[in-house]
C-alpha cells in the first residue's frame, strides 16, 4: 500500500516497508490540526470497517491526499484501538472485572463455609452523571453547591387560626362532644340518686337540674377513633408483609445488605489486584522526536524514535526478574535515510539474600488472600445478624400492632361502660356519685392510648421500611402476631440442647471468634516480617545483555558475540533503629491479638450462656402472660356482674380493665421477646441457616474444626 502525504518533496511518499505507525507520525507532525484530524479519521475508519467496506479511507490533517487500506487486519486492529475509547470500554471493564471478582469471592466462599451466597451488587453503568438532571449536572464542579435561600415557603407563613375559628371538639362515645355523657339528649343528673319532680316549664322527660344541650351543639361532633391507621382509601392500596416477605424484601432492597456486599467486593477486588501484581507485568513505551537543527548538523531535520518493551516477573520468595527490548531509530528526514538503528535484548535479576529474603516476600499476598476469607465470614456473619435484627424489628410491629388492637377493644368497651354508668346516673341508681365521671376519665385514658398507639406505630412502620429499603410513602403492613405462620415456626428452631453443648458448638463455629483466632497468625507472621527487616541489604544482581551489530541498520539481529555477562553483590548496612522498634511493637501486637482471642472466647461463652438463660426466661414469662389475660379476664367478668347487680361501683370494672389491657399488651411483648430470644440463640451459636431471600434453614449435623487456641 502507499500514503500520499502533503509536505516537502523530499518526505511526501511513504512505503509499505515502513511501519504503519511511521505514516501515521509523519502525517500527524506535517498537519496543523493533526491530533483532531488524527481521531477523526480513525472514527471513520472504524464506522467504514464495521459496515463491510472493502476499504477505508481518511485524510490527515489539511491539505493530506487520501489514502486506503485493504487489508483488514490492519483495519481491524484501529477498530480495536477505537473500540477502548468509544463508551463501551467502560461496560466491558466493569463487566470483566464484576465476572473475576464473583469467581473469586464464590471460590473463598466455598472454601471457608462449605457454601455460596449471594454477593452480587447489582449492574453499574458506570455514568457519573445518570441520576442528575440537566439542572444540576454541573453541581460536582460548583463552589458553592446547592445554595438555599432564608425565605419562607407561602404554604408556611399561614397559621392553621387563619382557616378556623375554634378548635375541634374530642370524641365522645355516639358522637358527642366534650362535657355531655351518653344520655345528653335526656341531660345529664348530677347530685343524690332520689328522684326530683321536674319544675315548673321543664321539659317533663329531663331529670330535674338538668340543662338541655342546643340541638346545634348535638349535631357538630367528630367521629369515634378508628382501629386501623389507614383511611377508608388507602385500604385498597395496602400491602401486608408477613415475616417471610419482610425477610425476602430486606435481602433485596435494605441498604445495609448493600453495603455489606460492596464491602465483600472491595476485599475481592483487592485480591484480584495482589493476585495480578504476581504475574508477569508487561510495560511499553515509545517515545518520539522531531528536530529541526537549522545550519548546525549535516541534516537539518530529524526523527528519532526509542521503543522500550519490558516484562518483569516477582519471586515469591523475594527479587524479580526482567526481560527488556530496547530499540531505536533516527531518520534523516532532509534525505529521507535511516541514519542510525539498534536494538538491546537485557534479562537482569536481583536476588535478595538477607533483608527480603524468603516467605516475608510474599506477605502482601498471603495478606490479601486471609483478608478475603476475614471479608467473607464478615459477610456471612451480618446476613445472619442482620436477618435477625430485622426480625426483631418486625417482631416489634407486631407487638404494637397488637398493643392497637388491644386498646381499641378497650376503647370500645369502655365507650359501652360510660354510657351504662351514665345511663345508671340518670336513673339515680349509680351507687357512687362519681361513678359516671370514673367512666368518662377511663374512656378519655384509653382514647388517648389509642392515638399513641397509632402514632407509635405508624412510627415504627416508616422506621422498618427504612431499614429494609423501602420508600416511606408505601403503605405497609404486618400481620397480626396470631395470624403470621411463618413466626409460629420459629418454634421449631429451638433445639434440645443444655448450656455445656450450646457454648461448644459456639466455640467451633462463630465465625467472627475464627477471624479472631486466624488473626493471631497474621501477628506472627508480622513478627517475622519485622524481624526480617532488621537485618542488613544484600543482594545480588546479574544481567546478559544483547545488542545488534552497529555497522547493520536492523534492530532485531542480535550478535551472540557481542554479549555481555554482568553479576554482583550489594552489601548495605545503615541504621536500623526503626525496625528494631518496629520488631518489639510487633512482638506486643502478637500478645495483644492472643488477649484478644481469649477475651473473644470468653465473650462468646458468655453470651451463649446469656442466649440460653434468655430463652428458658421468656418462655416462662409466656406462659405467665398468658395465665395472667386469662385471670384478668376472669376478674372482669366478674367485676361487670357485680356491677349490673348493683353490689358495686364501676372502681373494681375500670381497675379490671385496665389490669386486663396492660396484661395482654404484656403478653404480645412476651410472645415478640421469645420469638426474638430463639432467634438470638440460633445467632450467638452460629448454627442460624439463611438462604438469599431470607428464609430461615436447619441446619444438619456439622463437625467444624475447632480453632486452634494460642
Amino acid at each position: 500500500m502507499d500514503v500520499g502525504i502533503a509536505g516537502p518533496p523530499h518526505s511526501n511518499r511513504w512505503t509499505a516497508s515502513e511501519p504503519l505507525w511511521l505514516g501515521f507520525f509523519k502525517a500527524m507532525w506535517i498537519s496543523s490540526d493533526s491530533v483532531s484530524g488524527f481521531r477523526r479519521s480513525v472514527l471513520t475508519l472504524t464506522r467504514r470497517v464495521c459496515c463491510g467496506y472493502p476499504y477505508a479511507s481518511m485524510r490527515l490533517g489539511k491539505g493530506v491526499k487520501s489514502w486506503r487500506v485493504l487489508n483488514r487486519p490492519t483495519t481491524a486492529a484501529i477498530l480495536l484501538i477505537a473500540s477502548f475509547v468509544s463508551e463501551g470500554c467502560q461496560s466491558y471493564l466493569i463487566d470483566r472485572t464484576d465476572r473475576g471478582v464473583y469467581r473469586l469471592i464464590e471460590d473463598k466462599q466455598k472454601g471457608a463455609l462449605g457454601a455460596t451466597s449471594n454477593a452480587n451488587i447489582g449492574p453499574e453503568s458506570g455514568e457519573t452523571g445518570a441520576r442528575m438532571d440537566s439542572r444540576t449536572s454541573n453541581e460536582m464542579y460548583s463552589f458553592t453547591p446547592h445554595p438555599t435561600e432564608l425565605t419562607i415557603p407561602e404554604s408556611f407563613r399561614k397559621s392553621r387560626q387563619d382557616h378556623a375559628t375554634k378548635t375541634a371538639v374530642p370524641s365522645e362515645p355516639g358522637g358527642l362532644a366534650t362535657g355531655q355523657g351518653p344520655a345528653l339528649a335526656l341531660g345529664v343528673r348530677i347530685g343524690t340518686a332520689d328522684a326530683q319532680a321536674p319544675e315548673a316549664g321543664q321539659d317533663p322527660t329531663l331529670a330535674p337540674g338538668v340543662v338541655p344541650r342546643p340541638v346545634e351543639d348535638q349535631n357538630d361532633t367528630p367521629a369515634l377513633q378508628s382501629k386501623s391507621i389507614f383511611t377508608e382509601e388507602e385500604q385498597s392500596q395496602v400491602t401486608v408483609f408477613g415475616l417471610s416477605d419482610a425477610l425476602a424484601y430486606s435481602m433485596r432492597g435494605a441498604r445495609e445488605v448493600q453495603d455489606a456486599k460492596e464491602a465483600l467486593y472491595i476485599a475481592a477486588l483487592d485480591l484480584t489486584l495482589e493476585r495480578h501484581l504476581w504475574t508477569p507485568q508487561f510495560v511499553t513505551s515509545v517515545q518520539t522526536e522531531f528536530a529541526d537543527y537549522g545550519q548546525v548538523r549535516d541534516f537539518d531535520r530529524a526523527m528519532s524514535v526509542v521503543s522500550n518493551t519490558a516484562v518483569t516477573q516477582r519471586l515469591p520468595y523475594g527479587g524479580e526478574v526482567t526481560a527488556r527490548v530496547v530499540n531505536s531509530l533516527m531518520r534523516d528526514l532532509g534525505v529521507h535515510t535511516t541514519s542510525g538503528e539498534s536494538g538491546n535484548f537485557i534479562l537482569e535479576a536481583n536476588i535478595p539474600l538477607f533483608r527480603g529474603a524468603g516467605k516475608v516476600a510474599y506477605e502482601s499476598r498471603y495478606e490479601a488472600e486471609r483478608e478475603l476469607i476475614y471479608a467473607v465470614r464478615t459477610y456471612e456473619r451480618f446476613r445472619r445478624s442482620f436477618l435477625v435484627d430485622v426480625a426483631t424489628d418486625y417482631f416489634a410491629l407486631q407487638g404494637l400492632k397488637m398493643g392497637i388492637t388491644n386498646t381499641y377493644v378497650a376503647y370500645r368497651s369502655r365507650q359501652i361502660d360510660w354510657e351504662r354508668a351514665d345511663f345508671k346516673n340518670q336513673l339515680g341508681q349509680s351507687k357512687d356519685v362519681f361513678d359516671s365521671m370514673r367512666a368518662q376519665s377511663s374512656f378519655r385514658d384509653v382514647e388517648a392510648n389509642l392515638v399513641s398507639a397509632k402514632e407509635q406505630y405508624a412510627f415504627a412502620l416508616d422506621r422498618f421500611k427504612i431499614r429494609i429499603g423501602m420508600p416511606v410513602e408505601t403503605l405497609l403492613d404486618v400481620h397480626d402476631q396470631d395470624a403470621d405462620e411463618d413466626a409460629k415456626a420459629l418454634d421449631d428452631l429451638l433445639p434440645d440442647v443444655d448450656v455445656v453443648t450450646a457454648v461448644d458448638v459456639a466455640v467451633r463455629l462463630r465465625l467472627d471468634l475464627l477471624n479472631t483466632a486466624d488473626q493471631i497468625d497474621d501477628a506472627r507472621r508480622g513478627v517475622l516480617v519485622a524481624k526480617n527487616r532488621i537485618l542488613p541489604d544484600l543482594n545480588a544482581t546479574g544481567s546478559a545483555t544483547l545488542d545488534t551489530d552497529p555497522e547493520r541498520l536492523n534492530s532485531t539481529s542480535y550478535n551472540t558475540e557481542r554479549t555481555t555477562w554482568r553479576g554482583g553483590v550489594e552489601l548495605r548496612m545503615d541504621d536500623r533503629k526503626a525496625a528494631r522498634n518496629a520488631y518489639r511493637a510487633s512482638l506486643i501486637a502478637m500478645r495483644k491479638a492472643e488477649r484478644d482471642f481469649e477475651r473473644s472466647v470468653d465473650t462468646v461463652r458468655a453470651d451463649v450462656r446469656s442466649a440460653v438463660r434468655r430463652v428458658a426466661q421468656q418462655e416462662k414469662l409466656r406462659a405467665i402472660q398468658f395465665l395472667n389475660v386469662e385471670e384478668n379476664q376472669l376478674r372482669l367478668d366478674a367485676a361487670r356482674a357485680q356491677y349490673e347487680l348493683g353490689r358495686l361501683g364501676n372502681r373494681d370494672v375500670v381497675e379490671a380493665e385496665n389490669d386486663l389491657l396492660n396484661a395482654r399488651n404484656s403478653l404480645a411483648r412476651a410472645v415478640s421477646a421469645y420469638r426474638n430470644a430463639i432467634l438470638g440463640f440460633r445467632r450467638d451459636t452460629e448454627t442460624l441457616r439463611v438462604t438469599d431471600d431470607g428464609l430461615w434453614e436447619r441446619p444438619e449435623a456439622e463437625q467444624p474444626p475447632n480453632p486452634t487456641r494460642p
